[in-house]
């Protein structure tokens, strides 16, 4: 047993030693955390705690409101949406990513989600706080009193889109439970997340989720950024009867968050592997789940086991 525990412990290492490159080009203040979505296991993180600004990664809950209001027929899959003035002010916020769209324009309830998963449009995002709460003051309100009832107990939301404001804040772990509620709550919805890409009118949109579009087995979820917060991305990925998410924050370059999010899903699906194949033999547990610390300082048993950066 004892030779079987540091065969463990040397894999681990050298897993973590192949990260170590990686996070270093990600910069020094990133924040993240990976999980396995069917029991909520912490398989990793680092500074998951810290309040970061989500920018796009807000869109996460907008779109979790969207389905919400689905299900409850407040809202339908065709039924078209009327651009409002705020919408169009939105849409020239950033002159490159858009699909400028202005006052008055029609778009349908699915194709705004999927201009939200597959580009992050702004207007797009405005245009369904606008359906499913009137205002997006008021919608931003309802983001609030859902993170409550999620338990994302260190967020404040104060748009619909992720544009930088101050009092935007959230953290990783928040995260990780607002992607973990989504999976479970609206699983019907779930694989609209791996579009790569929808058509508006005459245009189609391509998806810039680079990690979507090149990683074995990824689901896509969120990519995010703005100068404030640096480059974010919400990963899922599937191999065999495991899916694992990960939520990586603050990183310094596009290529920098892809590079790091990929060696994060490879690190964790090589230590389920392993935890799996030597399951009958391992006293060790893995982590208690999103606890925040609490009883017993659960996650932090996951970077022991398997071999997180320090």
């Amino acid at each position: 047993m004892r030779n079987l525990l540091t065969i463990i412990f040397v894999v681990a290492f050298l897993a973590a030693s192949k990260l170590h490159a990686a996070e270093e080009g990600c910069g020094k203040n990133y924040s993240a955390v990976l999980f396995e979505e069917k029991t909520g296991e912490i398989l990793f993180q680092k500074r998951a705690e810290f309040y970061s600004y989500p920018a796009s990664l807000v869109k996460m809950m907008t779109l979790y409101l969207a389905f919400e209001a689905l299900e409850k027929h407040q809202l339908s899959a065709e039924q078209l949406l009327t651009v409002s003035e705020r919408g169009e002010e939105i849409a020239k916020v950033n002159k490159s990513n858009t699909m400028r769209l202005k006052a008055g324009d029609k778009i349908s309830v699915r194709t705004a989600i999927q201009a939200v998963i597959v580009k992050s449009f702004n207007e797009a995002a405005v245009t369904l706080a606008e359906a499913v709460s009137g205002s997006e003051w008021e919608f931003a309100r309802k983001m609030n009193e859902k993170a409550v009832t999620l338990g994302m107990r260190n967020s404040s939301f104060r748009n619909s889109s992720g544009l930088h404001e101050e009092g935007q804040y959230t953290t990783a772990f928040d995260l990780a439970r607002l992607s973990k509620a989504i999976k479970k709550d609206f699983s019907q919805y779930y694989h609209l997340f791996s579009l790569k890409e929808f058509k508006y009118l005459d245009t189609k949109y391509e998806t810039h989720n680079h990690v979507l579009t090149s990683y074995k087995g990824a689901e896509g979820m969120k990519t995010g950024f703005t100068n404030a917060s640096g480059f974010n991305l919400i990963s899922a990925a599937q191999k065999g009867d495991e899916r694992v998410i990960s939520i990586l924050m603050g990183c310094s370059s596009v290529a920098r968050r892809d590079q790091f999010t990929k060696k994060l899903l490879d690190n964790a699906f090589e230590k389920l592997k392993m935890v799996r194949e030597d399951k009958d033999q391992i006293s060790l547990p893995l982590s208690a789940g999103f606890n925040y610390g609490e009883e017993g300082d659960g996650e932090y048993q996951s970077e022991m086991m398997f071999g997180a950066m320090q």
